[in-house]
Parts: structure tokens; sequence; C-alpha cells
């Protein structure tokens, strides 16, 4: 796989991840994380610093994104049920 290959699936990843967020779909928070990580290092290969530590800061987002939401929905979920 070239390296213009694997910008195009994080490309790919990256929009994914944004359909699911307007769903409200966790895996969405998931699809960007992998694609950040991605990202960062793609950056770091190509010696986009700058544009590798806000993809950096993107991730620590997702991951926060991750746990609020799925906290969200068993919080939810155990509302529903009593």
């Amino acid at each position: 796989m070239s390296f213009d290959q694997l910008s195009w699936i994080l490309v790919v990843l990256s929009l994914a991840g944004n359909f699911f967020v307007i769903k409200k779909n966790v895996l969405g928070q998931w699809l960007w994380a992998i694609s950040n990580i991605g990202w960062v290092s793609y950056n770091l290969y190509s010696g986009l610093y700058s544009q590798a530590f806000l993809f950096a800061v993107y991730f620590g987002l997702c991951i926060w994104g991750i746990i609020a939401w799925t906290k969200e929905g068993r919080t939810k979920l155990a509302n529903e049920s009593v």
C-alpha cells in the first residue's frame, strides 16, 4: 500500500466517523480515534509536527467522547428500565 492510498483510507475513516457522530452513534468516536492515530503517524512521518499535535489532541477528545457517550448511554438505559 502506498502512502497516498493510506491517506485516502484515513480520509474515508474520518468521514465515516463524522457520519456516525452526526447520528449520535459512539462508533463515530471510535472511527475518529482510529483515523486520528493514523493521521498522527502520517503527519509525523511527513514532518508535519503541528498537524500531528492537532490530531493527537483530537485523539484525546475522541477518548473523552467515547467515555462520556458510553457513560451517558448506560445512564439512559438504566433510567429506561426503572
